[in-house]
């Protein structure tokens, strides 16, 4: 996707037909090869209608967006040879294996790859994925520990076995713009953090991701840059840091007992502890990091929680 954004959205503006006001109002934002976006906002916010229209599920909205430098309503079908989707709720084919759906998927990605090497419309200028990820089936299933599982019928799969079989799906072919939609629902720990090591790894070779997440730690650890999406506005958007250093006050609250045996606490800035010692301690019994959360970010801007639910 060259160094160009691989998504450009610009002044995008969407209303269901017969609303009372629009869905979505002036949103702005781009995602970058090698970086991840999180796109996070309550419930109702918008943020599935902008994953449909980037997805080019819906088309009549007003302003730009751009996948890979080109409209996405005049993008053909074959803009999917560049996208990886994994949604919240695997949409799998219970009747089929797990190997049977990757072959099956691959199969519809590399025949959409050889029409689009016949097209004379601008996609000829955006290269498509070699359609690997260099890892075949059997590799893929043992990372996400479903080998023994790849051949049994998804309708046996537990909902955990069946998201990570969804996440295999959506990047096997080695997609350069990957959308992932709450990815590390129903995982246990373990994962859930081979997940996000993957995802990761997915960034640092330079593929785009897009994030649909409610859960803030989950953006704080993986995301580039977050967007806060409320009532179909975009209101803030920064890495995490620079949001929580923003809208926080950095440093740390030593607790402890003071030489007269009384308890006693004392706020340092970072800079703080780099110039002088801590004092007025017999003796330390507690560090607290005064950093505030990307939650408490989010509360702070807009008075509203991530609660879960239709968006």
């Amino acid at each position: 996707m060259s160094n160009e954004p691989a998504v450009e959205v610009n002044a995008l503006g969407f209303t269901y037909p017969g609303a009372e006001g629009p869905t979505l109002v002036d949103l702005t934002f781009a995602v970058r090869p090698g970086s991840i976006y999180g796109f996070l906002g309550p419930s109702g916010a918008g943020k599935s209608t902008t994953q449909k229209i980037l997805y080019r599920l819906l088309t009549e909205y007003s302003g730009s967006v751009r996948i890979a430098g080109t409209e996405i309503r005049d993008w053909s079908p074959a803009v999917y040879t560049l996208m990886g989707i994994g949604f919240e709720t695997p949409n799998l084919y219970t009747r089929l294996t797990g190997r049977e759906n990757l072959e099956f998927a691959l199969a519809i990605r590399q025949s959409a790859h050889r029409d689009a090497q016949g097209l004379s419309t601008p996609e000829l200028d955006t290269p498509v994925p070699s359609g690997r990820t260099g890892l075949t089936i059997e590799e893929a299933a043992r990372r996400l520990g479903i080998e023994n599982a790849i051949d049994a019928r998804v309708e046996t799969y537990s909902k955990g076995m069946r998201m990570r079989l969804a996440f295999i799906r959506a990047i096997l072919h080695g997609p350069a713009l990957l959308f992932l939609d709450e990815p590390t629902s129903g995982l246990d720990p373990l994962w859930a953090r081979r997940v996000k090591d993957w995802i990761l790894e997915i960034r640092n070779t330079g593929a785009a991701v897009f994030l649909t997440t409610h859960s803030m730690e989950l953006a704080d650890e993986l995301c580039d840059t977050v967007g806060f999406l409320v009532d179909g506005r975009l209101v803030a958007e920064d890495s995490p840091a620079t949001l929580k250093q923003r809208h926080g006050r950095s440093g740390v609250t030593v607790a402890g007992i003071s030489p007269d045996g009384q308890p006693v606490e004392a706020d340092y800035a970072y800079d703080e502890l780099l110039c002088r010692p801590i004092e007025g301690f017999e003796r330390i019994t507690r560090i607290v990091n005064r950093e505030v959360t990307l939650e408490q970010v989010f509360l702070a801007l807009t008075g509203r929680s991530l609660s879960k639910g239709p968006t």
